[in-house]
Parts: structure tokens; sequence; C-alpha cells
């Protein structure tokens, strides 16, 4: 059995000690992927493994030449792609290996997966507990979730002009919300029955958990 963590010593911390001990959470996070590259990192974790890639049309500004989904095809074993956008789906079939399939409906997702790739879709869902649900239900191992962090991005995407009474927000248009290292990772315990394994800063700009599905954990209802 793992021996449970020791908590963190705060008495260091100036912002703990302004606050109501109720208030203050602390959250392990990991920082040997922020020198890395975004593929190199998803290469390595997909590399000779059955991977479904949710999110893998990168609506709306599909670029086939940077397409992440065509980058990692040729190191799976199997690479399938799920996306809501079923339109951009005939943009990246001639360049698919032969046998990769892309969904848009979970009800054809029967396959069973080494791992689920969630590279920056989380942030887009209106339903985040149904959404999180819905991935439980495939039949997987283990899931890889990123998300932008608010805290890796706060002084270079934010600006606050007073005199106007504006701010200045760099984010995608059909973001509906931050995630900070506490808030992704409540949001993944609270909704899924998964293990967090990890939880990395990466890309310079966003969080990045892997996620194990245990044995015997029946699925969300």
């Amino acid at each position: 059995m793992d021996t449970p963590a020791a908590p963190p010593d705060l008495s260091a911390s100036q912002l703990a000690r302004r606050h109501a001990p109720y208030f203050v959470q602390t959250v392990p996070v990991r920082s040997e992927l922020q020198g890395h590259r975004r593929l190199d990192v998803f290469r390595q974790l997909c590399e000779g493994r059955r991977v479904l890639h949710v999110g893998c049309v990168d609506w709306p500004i599909t670029d086939v030449r940077q397409s992440l989904h065509l980058q990692l095809a040729p190191y799976c074993a199997q690479l399938d792609g799920f996306d809501i956008h079923a339109e951009i789906f005939d943009v990246l079939r001639p360049a698919l290996p032969q046998g990769s399939r892309l969904f848009s409906d979970w009800a054809e997702v029967t396959e069973e997966y080494d791992l689920v790739l969630v590279p920056e879709v989380l942030e887009h869902v209106p339903d985040v507990q149904g959404f999180l649900g819905q991935l439980d239900k495939v039949k997987a191992k283990e899931y890889v979730i990123t998300v932008p962090d608010a805290y890796s991005c706060f002084s270079a995407h934010f600006e606050h002009l007073p005199d106007q009474g504006t701010v200045v927000e760099v984010v995608h248009p059909d973001h509906n919300c931050w995630y900070t290292p506490y808030t992704f990772s409540n949001v993944l315990k609270k909704y899924t029955p998964w293990r967090l394994d990890g939880l990395w800063f990466f890309n310079r700009i966003s969080l990045l958990a892997l996620l194990s599905k245990l044995p015997g954990n029946p699925p969300l209802e």
C-alpha cells in the first residue's frame, strides 16, 4: 500500500498565511515536461499503443500541415479520432493510415484502447460532468487530458486597462473557462472514478493530467 504523502509545509507561503485554512488548497504539480515540445510528449505517451484522440480536427482552425492527429498517426499502433465536427473529416481522411477511423457519435466507439488522449478540449465543453462520464464509458486503460492553465498564462494572456475599464484577454473565443491546478484536479476527482496518477505543467501554457481506470470500478451512470 502506498504511504500517504506528507502535507506540504506552508510556513513560507505568504498567501496561505493571509487566508483561512478552509480556502487554502494545495496541489502537487510536476515540472519535468515544461521544456519539452507538445508533440514529443504526446508521441512518447502514444507510441506503439491503441489511441483514441478526442477533439481530433482542431476546429475551427483545421490545418492539415499542423494537425496533431496526423502527426501522431505514424507512431500509434492504432489511432482513431472523435470529434463532433464531422464536416471536417473529409479533410483528414486522405492523409490517414489505412484502418484509422473517425467518429462523431459515441455509440460508434466500441473498440478497446490503451489510451484516450483529450488535448485542450475540456475548456470547450458545456457539460463537463456529462462529457467526463461519456469518456468513462470508453473501454480504455489510461487517459491523458490537457487544459490551458490560468496560472501559467496569467502574465502573458491578461492585461487590465483601468482607464478604459477594459480587460484584454488572449484566449480562444470558444473557451468557456480557465482551469487552474486545483480546479482541474478537483473536476477530475469529482466527476470520474479514475485515479489521478500525476499532474504536470506542460507546453508553457497548459496542465497535463495522467489518469488510469481502476480495475473493478463501474462506469459512471
